[in-house]
């Protein structure tokens, strides 16, 4: 199979796209064949050696496909449906044309492999965040970086909650981040009071995807650190908020379900940014590095 195999971290042209074996599902597992994977900040880490994988490595966190075969202990009448997941290895992932997996949803008629492979890691984040927030309806809820895939998913569960939503977010996005039902706020300096206008009966509950040194004025907001969480701020703990990084202990596959679910009503948003080719990998690293991608960057292998 065709894989963008990595021999040597560092720079996004380690990214070299080569024949590899195809993986064999083993107990539990599907053998999904890959039409799309996102692309991910965490990847971009990865592929610059932060998580000390062993090489070679085939990268890539999420994907979205269709089950080809099935190791033992698995229904073969699922060869044939179309699934969205996590890769069951960091370093079988899915920059590949086939992948294993045992986490995965069923993605409904009418949802592209695109916007499936966009919603997985975001999903599962944004619905594990919102439950150690303990998120009540009725109750306003800040999430910054409100137009990235992490941010965009909290604000729609929390929308679907009965929550009320400030948004924050680059004013270039305020228009989108309105069209998911929140209240946009652009960041930058005052931000603090920004929300606080946008909030005048208060604000209950504040989430940070964004990692961008947000934490103080989300505990000012709120009076406290006892109900910021965050997913992307490795200095929380210097300011007494939870961090809750996704991995593969806390992977669940059923708020994943739901948001694919919900784009088949029509009632859920995955923005895609750009999609490339496998080949392209290296390019699509680059472009998530910026960090302005407005959507998802999604690979075809």
């Amino acid at each position: 199979m065709k894989a963008a195999v990595i021999t040597s971290f560092g720079e996004p042209s380690v990214l070299r796209v080569t024949e590899a074996p195809r993986p064999v599902p083993g107990p539990g597992q599907v053998l999904a064949r890959v039409h799309a994977a996102g692309v991910n900040p965490a990847e971009i880490l990865a592929r610059a050696g932060a998580f000390r994988l062993p090489a070679p490595a085939i990268i890539g966190f999420e994907f979205a496909g269709v089950i080809e075969a099935v190791g033992s202990g698995v229904d073969e009448g699922m060869v044939g449906d179309r699934v969205a997941g996590w890769p069951d290895s960091a370093t079988q992932g899915s920059y590949a044309e086939y992948t294993v997996s045992s986490n995965f949803a069923t993605i409904p008629d009418g949802v592209s492999f695109e916007h499936a492979a966009a919603t997985v890691i975001g999903a599962d984040n944004a619905a594990r965040a919102l439950g150690l927030l303990n998120l009540r309806p009725g109750e306003t809820l800040v999430v910054t970086g409100a137009s990235g895939a992490l941010g965009s998913a909290a604000v729609q569960f929390a929308r679907q909650r009965g929550a009320t939503v400030i948004g924050v977010a680059g004013a270039s996005n305020a228009d989108f981040v309105k069209s998911l039902g929140a209240i946009p706020v652009a960041h930058g300096p005052g931000l603090v009071d920004r929300i606080r206008a946008a909030a005048p009966g208060g604000v209950d509950a504040a989430l940070d995807t964004a990692g961008k040194g947000l934490l103080p004025a989300l505990v000012e907001v709120l009076g406290g650190p006892e109900r910021v969480v965050t997913l992307a701020d490795r200095d929380a703990a210097r300011h007494g908020v939870e961090f809750s990084p996704g991995g593969s202990g806390n992977r669940d596959s059923r708020p994943v379900q739901e948001a694919l679910d919900l784009i088949a009503a029509g009632a859920w948003t995955a923005r895609i940014s750009r999609s490339f080719p496998l080949d392209q990998a290296a390019d699509a690293h680059r472009l998530v590095a910026t960090g302005h991608t407005h959507g998802k960057v999604i690979l075809l292998p």
